[in-house]
């Protein structure tokens, strides 16, 4: 009889701590896409970069809005493995909406880029930087191998987004990118 005790005893306490576990988890996601918004619209109201958090090595810079399927996401500056965590990221070394260099943005196919899967030709884009709003056009949508092509920066005004793919793969970190590029439509 104590034997049983015991091991039910373990089995709830094992429970409690799984479910404490992803709680704290789902808490800690939900806190960071808050702080990130507030952080994006303070940067908006005084054109000064705010970190979300103050550990944070990074800052957002645009948002980026699809019309058609009502998706939107707020975008870090960095495309480092600990801020593709948090949301959609832009490469540093590409350009920023205005300047005449290709703009880079990167974030994970079972989050903050899911929606690229339903990003259809002739989509219409959004994105919004503290020096106002920057409207695409989709041009092209693509999958490549990531060993053998890579993302090329350009001198033209276009946005390229990239994810992993496929979209429903039960194991991540394969070569393949889904790539949508987008051109800048006349103001």
């Amino acid at each position: 009889m104590k034997v049983k005790k015991i091991f039910v005893l373990a089995i709830v306490t094992l429970g409690f701590w799984h479910v404490s576990a992803s709680a704290y988890m789902l808490s800690k996601a939900w806190l960071s896409q808050y702080l990130i918004s507030q952080s994006w619209q303070q940067t908006l109201k005084d054109n000064k970069l705010h970190k979300p958090w103050s550990w944070a090595d990074t800052y957002p810079v645009a948002t980026i809005n699809f019309e058609r399927i009502k998706q939107s996401s707020v975008v870090l500056e960095g495309s480092s493995g600990r801020n593709l965590a948090f949301s959609v990221t832009h490469l540093s070394a590409s350009g920023m909406p205005g300047e005449n260099k290709s703009m880079i943005l990167s974030g994970h196919r079972d989050s903050h880029f899911a929606y690229l899967q339903d990003v259809q030709k002739g989509d219409k884009v959004t994105v919004q930087t503290t020096q106002g709003e920057f409207r695409y056009k989709v041009s092209e949508l693509s999958v490549v191998d990531s060993h053998k092509q890579q993302l090329t920066i350009s001198n033209k005004q276009e946005l390229i987004l990239s994810t992993c793919y496929p979209f429903n793969a039960l194991m991540a970190g394969g070569s393949l990118r889904y790539v949508v590029k987008a051109s800048r439509l006349k103001p």
